[in-house]
């Protein structure tokens, strides 16, 4: 056996110990899956030279690649089929001028790559696929000139409801996890999503700074992307005043502002704007924002929010105020929405704003 063969088996060994050793009592038994040695390139030099530099356009240009997108354009594929799919993902990306792709990797408490806490998704691969997918898309990502920010949902939580293995929702797994992600692939950044139990602000506050200190330790950043709905934020626990007030809890926040400035019965409510304007507001301590943009709702006819189908340009107007609100740049939802000919006129007008 040779050196590194070694050195792995042997970090996959402590690896797994440390992490069962960090559980609750119950969790382990439940939760912890052993790692293959040759899914484990857990030499510092694996991680960080692959000499990716990212695209620079001086704005953040992201896009949202969901566990739906997952199961529409992934799911089942043979790793040949995989990197072909992908690589077309990563090639309509950055065609359309964007510099970041933020792709889910655990959504119901579970992952697309090997770990020794996380099942194997069922959502988005349909089990083990016998490769690694993370690894194959950071690769490609990154040959693309684009960043990778790896998606999660912290406690597999979406809808009023723990999804998966509930019994993996703990703030040791979580730092546990990222730290595996950290540990093996080159991704640029973690970014977690709207979808918070209710544990109180606290509790959310706490596990914000703890994944933080954790990312910074690698030298990479840390996003979320709460709703765009302040009041209803702060009503449940999500803590967004303290996030954009204080240092230590996030590198960026996205907000989802999924309205037009044509809201409301009447289709005379600024609500894009207005939010914009509170978002901003809020934001004493500086930390950047990019702005969520509602790219899947394009094109529809809606009730409460008339303006999707009044025009055409909403989200190249929604660039426009966004930079002139000082933003950061944007990330759009989702990669199925961008393939979607409802779309393709508003996206047209939006690209040729960029």
């Amino acid at each position: 056996m040779n050196m590194r063969v070694l050195l792995n088996k042997t970090c996959a060994v402590l690896l797994t110990l440390a992490l069962a050793l960090s559980l609750p009592m119950g969790v382990q038994a439940k939760g912890v899956h052993k790692v293959s040695p040759d899914y484990l390139p857990l030499e510092e030099s694996d991680v960080l030279s692959d000499g990716f530099q990212p695209v620079s356009t001086g704005e953040f240009r992201g896009l949202w690649f969901s566990f739906k997108d997952w199961q529409t354009y992934l799911q089942g594929k043979s790793e040949a089929e995989f990197r072909s799919a992908f690589e077309s993902v990563c090639d309509k990306s950055a065609s359309s001028g964007l510099n970041t792709l933020i792709v889910h990797v655990r959504s119901h408490n579970d992952a697309v790559y090997p770990s020794s806490i996380y099942p194997w998704s069922v959502d988005m691969l349909n089990g083990d696929p016998g490769f690694d997918p993370l690894s194959v898309m950071v690769e490609i990502a990154h040959r693309r000139g684009l960043s990778f920010h790896a998606w999660i949902n912290p406690y597999g939580y979406r809808n009023g409801e723990y999804t998966g293995n509930a019994a993996l929702a703990t703030r040791e797994n979580i730092i546990g996890g990222i730290r595996e992600i950290l540990d093996r692939y080159a991704v640029d950044g973690i970014h977690f999503d709207d979808y918070f139990p209710p544990l109180g602000a606290e509790s959310h506050n706490a596990l914000l700074r703890d994944v933080y200190s954790t990312v910074h330790s690698y030298g990479k950043v840390f996003g979320v992307s709460p709703s765009g709905n302040i009041s209803n934020n702060l009503a449940n626990g999500v803590d967004v005043r303290t996030w954009l007030s204080s240092s230590g809890y996030v590198d960026y926040i996205c907000p989802q502002i999924y309205w037009t400035d044509n809201y409301g019965s009447s289709g005379t409510e600024t609500m894009f704007s207005d939010r914009l304007q509170a978002w901003k507001a809020m934001d004493t301590a500086g930390i950047p924002m990019y702005i969520g943009l509602a790219l899947y709702r394009t094109g529809s006819s809606n009730t409460s929010d008339p303006g999707w189908a009044m025009s055409q340009s909403n989200l190249a107007g929604m660039l426009q105020k966004l930079r002139a609100a000082g933003c950061g740049g944007f990330v759009m939802y989702s990669y199925s929405a961008m393939l979607s000919p409802g779309s393709s006129a508003e996206l047209s007008n939006f690209l040729a704003a960029l």
